[in-house]
């Protein structure tokens, strides 16, 4: 995908780099050479330029990009300035910084539902991790089902999957396994599982770095984990 980020501090360089380093397309922006500067050698398309002013968009291809990210973290009035101008030029799709809830607001009468606050997002996922350290990841897919990534409990090690019967005692299904990198800190972006097993046979037994790979309803996974000794 192709993706244009707008604003370039930290929340807009580290998801540029992200994306980057995930396959995608970067076109970044910012009116802060410093700001260019520091990811030179990282994002092939870098472009200076002051996004609150709609002529600046002559050389920003905003037709040809999947999303468009303002990414603008201070400045209300210029983080409103650009999202009217992206809008104005037709963008796909919009997904906004919002500073407090007036910004909003202001960016909901304007039609932009797509309004992310990454504090809050990021102290929801350390709450969370915090809560659940055996849980690496889990993706909410609605009613109450997810997909988790779990450290495999030390309880089930050497225990054959068969003998776990996740599907007749917990109506879970174990996608793959993965062999865990080792430790990984709060502020890694690194992906967790270093190697992918495929297929899990039902004899093989579990094994310390394993990751388990799950998918059902969020409940019976945490039952799954407290059954065996694990906080969920």
């Amino acid at each position: 995908m192709k993706f244009c980020i707008i604003g370039l501090g930290s929340f807009g360089t580290h998801l540029a780099r992200q994306l980057s380093r995930d396959g995608h397309e970067i076109i970044a922006v910012d009116n802060d050479p410093g700001h260019i500067h520091a990811l030179k050698d990282e994002i092939e398309y870098l472009i200076q330029a002051d996004c609150t002013d709609i002529d600046a968009f002559h050389e920003i291809p905003i037709d040809a990009c999947d999303v468009v990210i303002v990414a603008i973290g201070k400045d209300f009035e210029a983080s409103l300035s650009v999202t009217s101008n992206v809008q104005q030029l037709g963008a796909k799709r919009i997904i906004s910084r919002i500073v407090n809830p007036l910004h909003g607001r202001i960016l909901k009468l304007l039609k932009i539902d797509e309004l992310l606050i990454p504090e809050a997002m990021a102290a929801a996922w350390l709450a969370r991790s915090l809560n659940t350290p055996d849980v690496i990841a889990r993706l909410e897919l609605g009613s109450g089902y997810e997909i988790a990534q779990i450290l495999v409990p030390q309880a089930l090690v050497g225990v054959a999957l068969q003998d776990l019967e996740l599907r007749s005692r917990y109506d879970l299904n174990l996608v793959t396994i993965g062999k865990s990198r080792g430790t990984v800190t709060l502020s890694s972006t690194r992906h967790p599982i270093g190697k992918v097993l495929g297929i899990p046979q039902p004899a093989r037994a579990f094994e310390l770095d394993d990751v388990l790979v799950l998918f059902g309803l969020a409940k019976d996974v945490r039952r799954m984990m407290a059954d065996h000794g694990v906080k969920a």
